[in-house]
């Protein structure tokens, strides 16, 4: 399981950088101390996820919204 706010950077491929510091705190919302997170590929995949959610809807995004942006194997 990943903890630490700091290992969500773990999820980004090589190179690759946050668009801005909300997609972050999205990502460390629903893949951080998630149980159903229990590999590096499960936390780059959902990092991968939260970086599609289009900039219009990622401040307004909530845990009902996830399955509408393929996150139902992340919250159960």
């Amino acid at each position: 399981m990943y903890v630490f706010p700091e290992m969500i950077d773990m999820g980004l491929d090589e190179g690759q950088e946050w668009p801005n510091e909300i997609y972050k705190m999205v990502a460390q919302s629903i893949l951080l101390c998630n149980p159903m997170i229990t590999s590096r590929d499960d936390l780059t995949n959902g990092v991968q996820k939260v970086l599609l959610i289009p900039d219009d809807k990622i401040r307004e995004i909530t845990f009902a919204d996830l399955p509408d942006y393929g996150f139902e194997q992340f919250v159960g």
